[in-house]
Formats: C-alpha cells, sequence, structure tokens
C-alpha cells in the first residue's frame, strides 16, 4: 500500500509541475522582462543625472549594490557602496557637473538585466579642481551596467563606463 501511495503522489505532483517553456515562450517573455526593464533603467540614468547636477554622492551611491564594481574612464575600479559614494564626494568636490545618460539596449531575464547607455558630461570647474581637469569635457561614451533585482529595485553590481575622447598624443621627445 505504501508504494501505491508513493506512487500515486509522484504522479500527481508531475501532473502539478508547469510545462516547460518553448524558445517562443522564452523570447516573448525576456522581451517583456527587457521592455519594463528599460523603463525602469532609464528612469534610474535620469535620476544620476539630476543626483550629480545636485552635488548628491549620498544618492548617487544608492543606485548601486554594497558589492558593486564602479569602473569609470580613466580612473582605479572602486568596490563596494561605501568606497563609490567617497569617489563621488570626491568628484564633487572639483565643481559641477551635467550629464544626459540614454539607453541604448537592455535585456533582462528574471532578477537579472544588463543595459547599455551612451553619455554626455559637461563639468564646471570650481576652486579644488586639478588642473588641466576641464580640458577633459565635455565628454562623450558608452556604459555597461549589470543590474540585480532586490526588494523590487534594480541595484547596479558592475558599471563600467568607456570615454569616446581620444587619448592625447604623447609628449614629444626632447633632444
Amino acid at each position: 500500500m505504501t508504494r501505491r501511495l508513493a506512487a500515486i503522489t509522484l504522479l500527481a505532483l508531475a501532473a502539478c509541475a508547469p510545462k516547460p517553456e518553448t524558445p517562443e515562450q522564452m523570447a516573448a517573455r525576456i522581451k517583456a522582462e527587457s521592455d519594463s526593464a528599460k523603463t525602469a533603467l532609464q528612469a534610474g540614468l535620469d535620476r544620476s543625472c539630476r543626483y550629480l547636477a545636485a552635488g548628491r554622492a549620498d544618492s548617487l551611491a544608492m543606485i548601486y549594490a554594497e558589492d558593486a564594481l564602479l569602473m569609470m574612464p580613466n580612473e582605479p575600479a572602486v568596490k563596494g557602496r561605501t568606497a563609490i559614494q567617497a569617489e563621488f564626494a570626491k568628484n564633487l568636490t572639483y565643481g559641477t557637473y551635467q550629464c544626459t545618460l540614454t539607453t541604448t539596449g537592455v535585456e533582462a531575464n528574471g532578477p537579472l538585466a544588463v543595459q547599455w547607455y551612451t553619455y554626455v558630461e559637461t563639468f564646471k570647474p570650481g576652486p579644488h579642481a586639478p588642473p588641466g581637469m576641464a580640458a577633459m569635457f565635455p565628454d562623450t561614451g558608452y556604459s555597461v551596467t549589470s543590474y540585480r533585482k532586490v526588494n523590487g529595485q534594480w541595484l547596479a553590481f558592475a558599471d563600467i563606463g568607456v570615454s569616446s575622447r581620444a587619448m592625447p598624443a604623447p609628449a614629444a621627445k626632447k633632444h
């Protein structure tokens, strides 16, 4: 009797199991998830530009996961939300920034998403700006950011930016 009950239970459980997604169903689900994420992630980029312009390093850092990695052009990598906030705070002492961030693509699957976007950034130096920093702006480039959805919120965990500006020519050798 125990074997028969076990067999009936297994058959009942198998009958209740969801059928695997077809490739077409998976493609449709990923497209819907990507479209939804694209809207939310672009809104996050728009907030980032407002926070940057307002000098809000604390708010900028909250876009990142606790263990995030930030790799900005021509800068050392920064690991962790606290360090990212400190890096933004340091950079904001140099002057004021304005930016435009435009999503060019998003791929989402469940709680993970990747976003590609372009950036345009301007800078007005303040009294603490390093010499020559103003010559690095305006800057344009591209970024790829990976996100995790945590408690309904997309948090960046890897953010990589690449400047489109050409590297300066090496100084001529003196003879």
